[in-house]
């Protein structure tokens, strides 16, 4: 559009209003046919149209401006070269062939008839400049069309690669969680076949029969809670997967798990404290957040040791609302990596050797990014891991924030 535009002036300027007019219908049928691909949607009738009325706008150029003595053959050249840019591989042939019958058809009844195509330029100069001013512009479109078709392609390479090495890592991922899962869902169902086998061949004590169910239900709520992860994990990974927020109380939604956790870490000597201020509030997902606390609480009691400690923590800190799980560790000297947030490493045993598929980590850093979050962890090698999870504090959030400081400043 910019080429005919530059041609509408160019031409009047050298002595051809006819081209001048021919030029400026040709700008309005482009205008037109990009508005109807670019607005309307309708890309393969807006093809069709550019196509036709482009080669015979030129075919009239032909006749009015000198025929092969002038730039009308540079322009059937650009013609073609446009066609093979916006047009179906399979349909590159009609275009092309036509257009190269159509320009040979002229030559030769320019040179059979030549008194149908007259020579319309007044001056040496004119024909010229008017044959250099085409040329120029005609490399310059080419040159453009190049640069946009050779800059689609590398963009579409890249997300290409991009998406096939993003499909590498889940595969892997994948197998890795399903070999896990494999051995993990194998011993649950082994123990409860050896507890009905034992019930049928063996009489067993009271004593004895409670100790198997305690083992029984430990390891069914531990695969339980593996299968809740694998579930979560693989919606997060289904295309079309959204996100819907709602303005929560943390302690409201928090507390039913809160309490379930808190017996569950009785039950291996670790007292769990709770330190959630009562109006704290959150622009989330409460299943989501349900998700990251209850994994992260499930990671400090499988390696805090009988007699340690758990906290959790909730408040707005540093203009952030702010929730953390720290645990008194198992004693033993800790380095943990940031890979701990991805399924690249392999689980390690819990104090009481509980097994994990290291998937609960990576649903925390999943589900915190897609509330707009961060978490990271600090460690100390003794005294045990602190997770950190920080969301953006909403507005009622932000004006708690604001009183607390204006309290603090009047104090």
């Amino acid at each position: 559009m910019f080429a005919l535009a530059y041609n509408i002036p160019f031409n009047w300027y050298v002595g051809l209003p006819a081209i001048a007019l021919v030029s400026g219908v040709t700008l309005v049928v482009v205008a037109f046919v990009y508005y109807l691909s670019r607005f309307l949607h309708y890309t393969r009738v807006a093809r069709t149209i550019f196509c036709i009325s482009g080669t015979s706008l030129f075919v009239v150029n032909y006749f009015l401006n000198s025929g092969i003595d002038g730039p009308t053959g540079f322009f059937l050249i650009l013609m073609m070269v446009v066609m093979v840019a916006i047009v179906p591989v399979r349909q590159y042939w009609i275009w092309v062939s036509s257009t190269i019958l159509i320009a040979l058809s002229l030559h030769y009844l320019q040179y059979t008839r030549p008194d149908l195509v007259p020579y319309t330029y007044a001056s040496k100069k004119d024909r010229y400049i008017d044959i250099s001013s085409a040329f120029l512009t005609v490399v310059s479109v080419i040159l453009l069309c190049f640069y946009f078709i050779r800059r689609r392609y590398d963009m579409e390479r890249r997300d290409a690669l991009r998406n096939a090495a993003r499909m590498k890592e889940l595969d892997l991922e994948k197998n890795k969680l399903f070999s896990i899962i494999a051995h993990d869902l194998r011993s649950p169902l082994s123990h409860i076949q050896n507890f009905l086998e034992m019930l049928a061949e063996y009489d067993l004590t009271e004593k004895e029969s409670q100790q198997i169910r305690e083992e029984l239900m430990l390891s069914t709520r531990r695969t339980l809670e593996m299968l809740n992860n694998v579930l979560h994990w693989s919606k997060n990974q289904m295309s079309g997967f959204k996100i819907e927020k709602d303005t929560i109380n943390i302690l409201q939604v928090l507390s039913p798990q809160l309490l379930l956790f808190r017996d569950i870490a009785a039950a291996k000597g670790i007292s769990l404290d709770l330190k959630i201020e009562a109006n704290l509030t959150l622009a989330a997902n409460s299943d989501m957040l349900q998700v990251i606390v209850r994994n992260l609480i499930n990671n400090a009691i499988k390696f805090t040791a009988s007699g340690g400690s758990i906290t959790v923590f909730a408040g707005y800190v540093d203009g952030q609302c702010r929730i953390t799980v720290s645990d008194s560790g198992n004693g033993l000297p800790v380095h943990l990596s940031k890979e701990i947030f991805s399924l690249s490493i392999s689980p390690g045993l819990g104090t009481a050797n509980e097994r994990g598929t290291g998937l609960g980590l990576t649903l925390c850093r999943e589900y915190t990014e897609l509330l707009e979050g961060r978490i990271y962890f600090k460690c100390d090698p003794y005294s045990g891991t602190t997770f950190f999870v920080d969301f953006p504090a909403d507005e009622k959030g932000k004006e708690a924030m604001q009183q607390l400081e204006t309290g603090q400043h009047q104090a």
